[in-house]
Formats: C-alpha cells, structure tokens, sequence
C-alpha cells in the first residue's frame, strides 16, 4: 500500500512526464488506483498513457488518454479536458495522423482560450506549429511558433522561450537556411545554459550538430554531437542518448572511421533502445559497415530483417530507404535481378509517400477549413450572446456553466420617464425609438463608467445593480445623478424630459434563464423595494430606501441625503425614506 500522498504522487507524475520517465509514471500509477479517489484515477490513467505513449503504445495510450477525457467531462475539469485533448494531440502527432492531431489540438486551444490559460494556449498553439511543419506548411508553423514565443517572452517563462527558439531553428534547418537555424539554436541553447537546464543544453547542442551535418562539416558535426552524448548519458536520458549514438555512428561512417564506428554500433547492441526509429537506424548503419567489410550476404540479411520493423511501425519514408539501399549495392555487385526487385519497391514506396502527403494536404486542408467553420460559427455564438449578456456572462454561458448568483449586498436602481405615456401618443413611432435610444445609449454609458451592471428596459425604464466590488452603494448614487443630469428634450416641445429614481440596497439573487433570448436578471425582496421607491418618487428626484441611505452616508462620512419622512409603500408598509441630492 502506497504511504505517499495524493498530491505527492501527483507531482512525481509531473515530474516523470517531464523527463520520460516510464518506469516511475507506471509506478506512481499503481499507487494512485490504490487510493481509488476519482482525482487519483485520472492521474493514474494519464501516467500510463503517457507511459505507453514513451513506449511507442500509441493505440494503448490513446484508450488511457480517452479514459481520462470521459472522467474529466464527467467531472466538469475543463482544464483536465484541454489538457488530455493535447495529450491526445500529440499521440496523432507522432502517428502522422495530423488531421487528427489538429482537431483534438484546436479543441485544446478553445478551452484553454476561454479559461484565459495563456501558458496552456501558448503551448497549444506551439503544437500546432508542430502539425504545421510536419505538413510542410511553414509559414503557418513559424506564425504559430512566433505567437507562442511572444507569450512566453512577456511571461517571462525563459525555458519554453529557449524551446521554442529550438523549434524555430528546427524549421530554419528544414527549409535549408542553415546560418538562421545556427543563430536560433545558439540562442537557445544560451538560454538553456544561463537556466541550467542541461538536458534542454544538451538536445540543441546534438540540433547544431546536426545542422553542421547536413552543411558537410561532419568533423564538426562530431564534436557537438559527442558533447551532447556526454550529457544525455550523464543525465540517464535513455532514449536521447541512443538517438545521438546514432547520429554519431552515421557521421563516423561518413568520416569514414569504420573502426571506430564498429566500436561505437557493439556499444549501441549493449543499449536498451525502444525508439524503433532509431532501431531501424541502427541496422541501416550496420549494414553500411558489413558492406564495407565485405560481409555481402550479412548486410543484406541485416537489411531484410530491419524491413519488418519499418512496417510494423509505419516508417514509411525509412522503409523506402532501406529498398533504395539494398537496390543501389545490388547495382554495385551486377545483380541486376535484386537491383529490379528493391527499385520496384523503392518507386512503389516512393510514389505511396508522395501520394500520402497530397492525400494529407487535402486532408489538412479539408480539417482546417472544418475548423475554420466551426470557429466562425463559434464566433457568431459569441456575438450573439455578448449583444443580450454582459461579456462575463456570456463567457460563463459559452462554457456550459449554469449561472444563478448570489449577492449579500447589491444596489438596485430604476428609472422612469415621467409623462412618456402621454408625450409618446403625440409623437411619429420613430421619434419615440431615436429618443429612448439617445437616453438609454447614454445610461449605458454612465452606468460603464461607474462599473455598474445595466440589467434590462422595459419600455421607458431602466433598471441597473451595483454588485461585485465595493462601494456598490456610492456607485449606483453616481448613476442616478449623472442620469438624472443628463438633458434630452421633447421633440414637439423642446420641453425638458424629466425622469423619476428609485434606489435600494440588501441581498439578490441573479441568474440567466432559458435558452432562447437569454437575459440575466435580478430578482428578490431587494429588487420590489427599489422599484417601489421609483413609483413613489418625484418627477427629477432620487428616491432611496432608509438602507441604502445609511450605507451611503457611512461610506462618504457626510449626508448627501435629506428625509423625506415615512412614506406607504406597497408591500412593506411605512417606511422612512429620503432624498438624494447631486
């Protein structure tokens, strides 16, 4: 029975998906489902997704990763969701099923953009400039790279700001600009070593090897590589240390330093290596050596057994390689039968991966136009929602969230148009709609002004709450007085409109109702109090209850107020009550 700690055993799986720790995500697993809470069974799930996902499981890992998907939507963790959505992401992603990974990475991204998680977004959106490089399409992938780099930067959180400066030397390299991929690796990995961050240091420094690679300069190539082996090894990095191995056997072979080369590949025999990428490599790189030795039939053997493994994992492009090698030495011994037979495969495999990639052009382009629609309709939504709700709300609306609020104490406002009924009938109905407009975009505005909430006008009043933040009672004072400041006019007779206030404060209830035409509204005791001190109050006066009275002379240490005397009020009997005065 595990003696560790929910939270303990938490962040040893944090820690472990950091740095591709299998074996400690398997164990902490097992400890969590022991303490069978619904919290520890997510964990445990996404450590052995993630588990299998360093193993290559990629089909166990997605039904790990699902599992924690449907428990976090039945939890209501939509931070849980966007996470596992990326988790999920990235398994497509390494799969080549990029479509795939799109979708479930712009899902991701939505959920992270409304629960305002920058860092979460911006690592999305870095993993989409990922699908976008590996798809070939640049300039997306360096736009996406830019915009999470530039969050990052104004977070000031230097260590993903060193990744995703690899990433763009990364891509640089891709597109052949070997002098800008240097500078950005050299960037990084400068970052990486004022963090002391070694296992970062130590893949950019293997990255500018690379790139020395690919310009030739396979000496020097050597040298970065060999520093970034020491350091992999140093660290325990497993799989990063059998990956660089191979690098380095490969350009020892270019070097032509067979021996020290056939040194290094019985080391690399000795290696524990579950990257079948480099395990086909690996063999690829052994049969150049038996050739080399003469050792005809064993490097074909060698070549023929690594071709299953190419297959079982779907590297196509290595697959093809492996023909392509095995065609050109038959070439080279005249055995024109073997030369026929692995050019076939090699044209075949060929044109299947070129095929493929305008098959997944299409494909990437058919899911970005899908995504591109449903975020276009998800912006009409939105629209639609901020027009009738105040953004806040909308925003919890969008999330599926049910809003039914409580306030202790809020300040209730309504207003009325003295004589509308009367003046209205004398006027065209498109009068009546310019005036309300002008009076009503104009109360809009003040009740902005003073961080209160306009709730809803029904015909000629208008009802507004102060609630949230403090100071709800000064606030909603300042609103009926610039109102009631504000100058409009009759239009047949010029004569001043007059309007008649009523203000209260105490506990409500708010919420939003229904589906169609939403509204949020303001509802208690509260609310009928303040509307009967509008429907007792005077043309060009701002009637406010005895409460809200005390609360605002408290507030401000002086009387704005002066009584108006005790006053029937329908509901509640007698009560004192006064006057605001601007």
């Amino acid at each position: 029975m595990s003696t560790r700690t929910f939270n303990e055993l938490h962040e040893a799986v944090n820690h472990a998906m950091g740095i591709d720790d299998s074996d400690t995500l398997l164990r902490c697993a097992a400890e969590l489902e022991a303490l069978g809470t619904r919290e520890a069974n997510v964990i445990a799930a996404t450590a052995r997704g993630t588990a299998d996902r360093i193993h290559c499981n990629y089909a166990s890992a997605l039904e790990h990763y699902n599992r924690v998907l449907a428990m976090n939507e039945e939890m209501g963790n939509r931070g849980g969701v966007a996470s596992v959505n990326s988790n999920i992401g990235n398994v497509h992603s390494l799969t080549g099923n990029y479509p795939e990974a799109m979708e479930h990475y712009c899902r991701a991204l939505a959920l992270y953009e409304e629960l305002d998680n920058r860092v979460g977004s911006a690592n999305t959106t870095c993993n989409i400039g990922n699908v976008h490089k590996s798809t070939g399409n640049y300039p997306a992938a360096l736009e996406h790279y830019r915009r999470a780099l530039a969050v990052y930067e104004e977070l000031g959180i230097l260590n993903t700001v060193a990744n995703v400066t690899g990433n763009l030397g990364a891509l640089q390299h891709s597109l052949g600009n070997f002098p800008e991929a240097l500078e950005h690796y050299n960037r990084s990995l400068a970052v990486h070593e004022e963090l002391g961050n070694r296992s970062g240091a130590a893949l950019i420094t293997g990255n500018i090897g690379a790139v020395h690679y690919s310009t030739g300069d396979h000496a020097t190539s050597l040298e970065y590589y060999n520093r970034a082996l020491d350091e992999h090894e140093d660290l325990g990095e497993r799989n990063n240390v059998s990956r660089i191995t191979a690098n380095i056997l490969n350009a020892m072979i270019e070097c032509g330093m067979h021996g020290e080369a056939a040194e290094l590949l019985l080391k690399m025999d000795a290696m524990q290596i579950e990257d079948p990428y480099v395990k086909v490599m690996r063999e690829q790189l052994r049969a150049e050596l038996q050739w080399h030795d003469g050792l005809v039939e064993d490097a074909r053997s060698t070549l023929h057994s690594v071709l299953e493994i190419a297959r079982r994992y779907s590297l196509s492009f290595e697959h093809a390689e492996i023909h392509k090698q095995l065609r050109d030495h038959c070439q080279k011994e005249n055995d024109f039968p073997g030369y026929i037979e692995h050019n076939n495969e090699y044209t075949r495999l060929t044109e299947e991966i070129n095929g493929k990639e305008a098959t997944l052009k299409i494909a990437m382009q058919e899911k970005q136009r899908e995504i591109d629609a449903r975020e276009k309709e998800h912006a009409k939504h939105m629209a639609v929602l901020h027009s009738t709700l105040p953004k806040h709300i909308a925003d919890r609306v969008a999330r599926g969230e049910t809003v039914n609020d409580s306030f202790d104490n809020a300040s209730v406002l309504f207003l009325d148009v003295v004589g509308f009924t009367t003046h209205s009938s004398e006027l065209e109905a498109g009068e009546v709609v310019s005036l309300l407009q002008n009076i009503f975009t104009t109360f809009d505005a003040i009740c902005a002004k003073h961080d209160v909430m306009k709730i809803k006008t029904i015909g000629d009043s208008y009802m507004a709450v102060a609630f949230g933040i403090a100071n709800s009672e000064q606030r909603i004072a300042n609103v009926a007085i610039d109102m009631m400041s504000s100058i409009f006019t009759w239009p047949q007779t010029d004569e001043r409109v007059m309007f008649r206030i009523g203000l209260h404060s105490g506990p409500v209830v708010a919420g939003v109702l229904g589906t169609a035409r939403m509204q949020y509204d303001v509802w208690g005791d509260t609310v009928n109090v303040a509307s009967r001190m509008e429907s007792t109050s005077e043309p060009g006066r701002i009637h406010v209850s005895e409460a809200l009275n005390e609360a605002l002379n408290e507030a401000l240490n002086e009387a704005r107020t002066a009584p108006r005397g005790t006053i029937e009020i329908k509901g509640k009997g007698l009560m004192q009550t006064y006057w605001l005065e601007g």
